[in-house]
């Protein structure tokens, strides 16, 4: 039975009063504080059971917002093991009703922090460090945590990043400005203590904002990035760095964007929202020229590095907006015969789509993160492009996020 908690012009949302009848794909979760903590949704739903109706949500997406009848779906690509897969976690601080300093998840619908003791979706170095870290601020009885009703107190996020190729972890406490003067001591005992740590730093978040991280960061012990691998590629990666959160599924995301280039050898590509470099670097080499277009200068500083550390001769990085980047490309002789976006969760905003559409791009290959803004996006190129594959790629079990690689082919 449901309980209608909101009524839309065209739809209704609702919440779980009673339950019936159990379907047949219903489970029992792994974790004892999933009712309550808002990390994941669908643990209770057995893992085939899981990738089908992830299939149905991009299929719904493309045919109500896309208005596609007719779509030839590949049959999504899930993980080898639905667990511990998460290579980074940002968690917030609170504490609880006996004063203790607790980080978790926030309960669903709320800002009211669920301690865990494993979450069963974070690497287990993750959960490691964690436990640690909180057994020793707890030991501080001067540490406080910030109040967002009153803007006050110092700890406001645990964030860690973990190379799962490499068992290299990065901590960084996420901070107000006030003083933290027992950090440098905590930072030495966990980097004894947790031999995998390779650094500690301390990010300075003073604004009321929902935004997590500040742009301020010292590092307090070791060194301020890790190393990981997708494939035979290495990377080096920060604190703020865009790397997806499932290693090892990534290389078959991306050995689905190789497949669906493919590449002959002659071919200049533009690979937007190029981060760290991450899809340019991994690709095989087997083309003419490959080009990451970038907007956050730190990023494609380290995009260069990962080239050189690679040895890459043909591939480089530039910061600047893809909408004007792409149009001097082809101003100079260097029109690219494909274009690979990833976008953020919003997707691609109309003067990117225009500029493509007005240089006549040959071929896109779109990676998108959320069915929603993906299906808007290919209804708006659909007059100009033929979609000829997309594939669906399982990053993220045990939640309805969906990643999912498409193949566009300019109409003649």
């Amino acid at each position: 039975m449901i309980e209608v908690t909101k009524e839309k012009k065209s739809y209704a949302q609702g919440r779980s009063i009673k339950r019936l009848k159990d379907s047949k794909a219903r489970i029992e979760a792994k974790c004892e504080i999933f009712e309550e903590c808002g990390g994941c949704q669908w643990q209770h739903i057995n893992y085939e059971k899981q990738k089908e109706f992830k299939e149905e949500i991009l299929r719904e997406s493309l045919q109500r917002i896309g208005k596609f009848d007719e779509m030839n779906i590949e049959s999504i690509k899930g993980v080898d093991h639905p667990w511990f897969y998460r290579n980074k976690s940002v968690i917030p601080f609170q504490k609880n009703e006996e004063g203790e300093i607790i980080a978790g998840f926030y309960k669903r619908g709320t800002h009211q922090v669920v301690d865990n003791h494993t979450c069963y979706i974070q690497h287990q170095l993750i959960n490691r460090i964690k436990r640690y870290t909180l057994k020793l601020l707890n030991q501080e009885d001067s540490i406080t945590v910030y109040d967002e009703d009153d803007l006050t107190g110092l700890l406001r996020h645990l964030h860690i990043r973990v190379g799962v190729c490499t068992n290299q972890a990065l901590l960084t406490f996420i901070t107000t400005d006030k003083e933290f003067d027992q950090l440098e001591e905590i930072a030495k005992i966990l980097m004894e203590e947790i031999p995998e740590l390779t650094g500690v730093v301390r990010n300075i978040n003073d604004k009321d904002t929902n935004v997590l991280t500040g742009n301020k960061s010292y590092l307090i012990q070791g060194e301020d990035f890790i190393y990981d691998y997708i494939g035979n590629r290495k990377y080096k990666i920060t604190q703020d760095s865009f790397f997806q959160i499932n290693t090892l599924q990534t290389k078959k995301l991306y050995n689905t964007v190789q497949e669906y280039i493919n590449l002959s050898g002659e071919e200049v590509i533009v690979d937007a929202y190029s981060g760290i470099g991450s899809i340019a670097i991994y690709l095989n080499d087997n083309y003419k020229e490959i080009i990451g277009i970038e907007s956050n200068e730190k990023a494609v500083e380290d995009s260069i590095h990962n080239v050189s550390m690679n040895e890459l001769d043909n591939c480089q990085f530039i910061s600047g907006d893809v909408t004007e980047q792409i149009p001097k490309l082809i101003n100079n002789d260097n029109k690219p015969d494909v274009v690979i976006f990833d976008p953020p969760r919003s997707g691609l905003n109309d003067e990117i789509i225009n500029t493509v559409i007005e240089q006549s791009i040959k071929e896109i290959i779109y990676v998108s993160c959320n069915p929603t803004t993906l299906a808007r996006d290919l209804k708006k190129l659909n007059d100009y492009y033929n979609i000829k594959k997309i594939h669906p790629v399982d990053m993220f079990p045990q939640t309805y996020h969906i990643e999912t690689v498409v193949k566009l082919r300019r109409r003649t």
